[in-house]
Parts: C-alpha cells; structure tokens; sequence
C-alpha cells in the first residue's frame, strides 16, 4: 500500500495550497492584493441575511446550557443591571436584552444588524410596555449612541469561540461605545483542545471503505481525509467525556474587557500531551468556555457577585457548538498510556472570508521538537522544570512581606 502523507506534510491554510496547486501547473502565484471594501460588504451581507432564518433562532433559544446561562448570569446578578445603561451587542430575538430589563437595566440598545431586527422590534413591543428596550438596526461597531453604556451583553461565539469572526465586531463596539469602567458579559473566554477517540465515526469514515462487497477501496478514505485537512474542514461533533484521551490544555484565553483585534486574527500554539489510557488517537478536539466574572474595584460588588460558566466541552451538556475535530490521518492510531504526543494548532482568519478560519494542525516529534514553557506532558525533563518552577514560587510565596519585616 502506497504510504498515506504524514500529518506533519499537510498545511491547512488555504493560502498555502495555492501556492502548491500554481506550483504543480507550472504558473507563479501572484501577491495577496488588499480586499476591496465592497467585496467586504458583500461577505457581511451574505452573512448578515442568514441570520434572518427563524429556524437559526430558534436553535438558540433551545440551547437551553446556553440560554440558562446567560439567563442566570444577568438574573441572579440583577444589582449590577439595576439602573445601568446596557448594550445587547447581536441582539436576535431578543432575549437577553429581556433579561437585562427584568434584572433592573435603566435602558438597553437592542443592536441587530441582520434584516431579523423589523421581528425584533415587534417582540419588543409586546414584552417591553416601559420602553426601556431600544432596538436600532446596524451593526453594533458602527452605529451612533447618545450615551456610553455601563455594560455590554453579547452571544458572539462561533464553533470553536472564533469562527464566524464575531469577537471582532465585539472588540470595536467596546472600545466605541464602552464606558471605562464598564463591563463585559460574558467576561472571559478559552478555547481548550484535547485528543480523541473516535471509533464510531472512523468505522463510518475509514472502516467501511475497506470491504465494499469484498473489495478494498480504502483509497476513498483516504482522500475523503486528505479533501477535509487540505481545505481547512474540521468535523463538528458532540463528543463524549469518555472519548478523550488526554487532560484538556488550553490553546488560549481572553479578557473580553481588554483583548486586542491583533489577538483574535491570528494564533498558534503547541501542545505536548500525556496519554491518559490505552487506546486510539485519532483527532485532537477543540472547543470553549466563557465565563461571566469580570473584575470590580467595588470589594463589596465583587464579593456579592455570582460567576457562571457556560462550557461546551465534551464533559458538559451538550450545546449547539458541539465540538469542533481536526482528524488526524495515521497509518497507526494506536497509543498507550503515559505516551507523549503533540502538536501545534493554528487558526488564521481567512483573506477570502473574514468569516471563516482556516484551522491548521501539525504533528510534533516528542523528542525532537521543541516542547513549550512550561509544558504540561510528563517527559522527564518537562517534568523537572515544571517542579523547580513551582519550588521557585514556594519559595517566593515564602519570603516576608516587606511591611512585616519593617512592623
């Protein structure tokens, strides 16, 4: 059997794979030129009108992990609503800004920039007999407020946190419209990966094209594979707990109250991981929480305030972001307990679509590669570095404080 490419040959990035196709044709690539602002406008348009389905809506709403979160968060937090100029940054149907003004809110913007926002402000109109709730029609970035608002409530999170690119709408309605002690909700976010098992889905994938009416035709599967990591295509799946079989490490974290555009368009990061049991490594999955915890000066607010998590992990009931899975394609999947395996993902905002990601995964050689400081595996060497970094902060956590040696 002709060897399948090493996960480590295949780049994910679609820029990357034109340049292979020119290359194979015999043609040069030409430079990246600079997206035309209609061509922009055309992509938000496209994107904007989806959101004009009711069914989308209503997958939401049903998201009951997602809904009771944000519910709870603004509810059972209700003085820090009460009496404060709010902004619902995506507003949809409308049910958080109707949660802001049931928790005391003195006013919120309704911003929906999809054609949903005329049912918007008829369901507004039957919930809302104070006024308190202001719908306005336009992106949340680029609409005019009369005021800055003390909060900002938004559900902007795509498969994986990032994709569908929300958080960068996000970032520029906060520092436009955010007041300087103002808050976020939610607050924080973190994407997590971890490897995974998937038999089922392999035995749907690979498995079956090995005995079609006694032929092999596993070379289907393996294009199947290589047509998924060359365009840049993850799977989306509702995994279970049972199925990882690694500690989940986290790829990176946000404070929503202080993130940059600079640090959503584009990361990486590798991971070295310890297999937690005997089994088959066949994809890393990757996924996110946010929490509701932002920060207050005020102690007496900070200590009467109610964090809440919404989690889409494998561990947690199932939402509609599911999990997102990069398969990895390899001729042995077996692995075993304590074995070392990692890899380096990264997620680049597509030039085509702004939108979209393209997700990029790469093996790592345990002993070859060089490992991450510090780096949660249990190579000996990692190991010991990770132990004299925790004697070192002992050590400081020992030293007297500078005002009890004086006193």
């Amino acid at each position: 059997m002709p060897r399948r490419p090493d996960l480590r040959e295949f780049v994910l990035i679609k820029r990357t794979m034109e340049i292979v196709d020119s290359a194979t044709n015999g043609t040069s690539s030409p430079p990246p030129q600079a997206k035309k602002p209609k061509e922009d406008a055309k992509v938000d348009l496209e994107y904007f009108n989806s959101y004009d389905d009711i069914n989308i809506h209503k997958l939401m709403l049903q998201d009951k992990p997602r809904t009771d979160a944000y519910e709870k968060a603004i509810l059972d937090n209700s003085d820090v609503f009460k009496g404060k100029i709010v902004m619902d940054g995506r507003a949809g149907t409308g049910i958080l800004s109707l949660f802001c003004k049931k928790a005391g809110a003195k006013k919120v913007y309704a911003v929906e920039a999809s054609p949903f926002a005329s049912l918007l402000k008829e369901i507004v109109e039957l919930n809302d007999e104070e006024g308190v709730i202001e719908v306005i029609h336009g992106k949340a970035e680029e609409i005019n407020l009369p005021q800055q608002v003390d909060i900002i409530v938004s559900e902007w999170m795509g498969f994986y946190l990032l994709h569908e690119s929300m958080l960068d709408s996000l970032i520029k309605a906060r520092e436009k419209h955010l007041q300087d002690d103002g808050i976020m909700f939610p607050s924080h976010a973190r994407i997590y990966c971890a490897a995974v098992q998937m038999d089922d889905y392999m035995e749907d994938n690979v498995s079956y094209w090995q005995n079609i009416y006694g032929f092999n035709m596993l070379p289907v599967a393996t294009r199947v594979l290589e047509n998924k990591l060359s365009g840049g295509q993850p799977e989306i799946l509702n995994l279970k707990d049972s199925q990882l079989i690694s500690a989940p490490s986290v790829f990176t974290e946000y404070d929503l109250r202080w993130v940059q555009l600079d640090e959503v368009k584009s990361l990486s990061d590798r991971k070295f991981v310890s297999i937690t049991r005997d089994g088959k490594f066949h994809g890393v999955a990757i996924w996110f929480d946010c929490n509701f915890k932002p920060i207050f000066y005020d102690e007496e607010v900070a200590e009467k305030f109610k964090a809440v998590k919404l989690d889409t992990g494998p561990s947690a009931p199932p939402t509609h972001w599911k999990q997102t899975v990069i398969v990895v394609p390899r001729d042995d999947a077996d692995v075993e307990k304590d074995e070392i395996v990692g890899w380096e993902i990264t997620m680049q905002q597509s030039e085509n679509n702004p939108r979209h990601y393209q997700l990029g995964l790469g093996l790592l050689d345990p002993e070859l590669d060089e490992h991450p400081v510090p780096c949660e595996c249990k190579m000996a060497r990692c190991a010991l570095f990770a132990a004299l970094m925790q004697k070192e902060d002992d050590d400081f956590e020992e030293v007297p404080n500078i005002e009890d040696v004086s006193s």
